[in-house]
């Protein structure tokens, strides 16, 4: 049973352009995250804040990482599910981790 909380995939990976930073949107449009990156106002801006144009790059590619977010949640169960079915070692510590990542994806604890 799947208790998804968050947006339901797919997300789109939007570039950023001049006019805005890059972003994602779900898919009935609305956007699941804006990746654009903003200081934090305070006295060496004039308590505004202002954008931050060098971390460009890191931005697109954060957004293009987050976008790829549901998929690979549900790649990495699928992979989970096969390796505790019988056809790989699910006592491997990359068993454990993968178990810990989609709790952490999940919002638990527990892994």
């Amino acid at each position: 049973m799947d208790n998804t909380k968050h947006t339901p995939g797919p997300w789109e990976y939007v570039p950023s352009t001049e006019n805005h930073g890059a972003y994602i949107c779900g898919p009935w449009g609305s956007t699941v995250c804006d990746c654009y990156t903003m200081t934090v106002p305070g006295p060496f801006n004039g308590w505004k804040a202002k954008p931050v144009p060098f971390h460009g790059e890191a931005m697109d590619a954060n957004a293009r990482l987050i976008a790829a977010a549901p998929d690979l949640l549900a790649a990495l169960k699928d992979l989970l599910a096969y390796v505790e079915g019988g056809y790989g070692d699910h006592e491997s510590s990359e068993g454990e981790t993968a178990r810990a990542a989609i709790a952490k994806a999940e919002g638990r604890k527990d892994g």
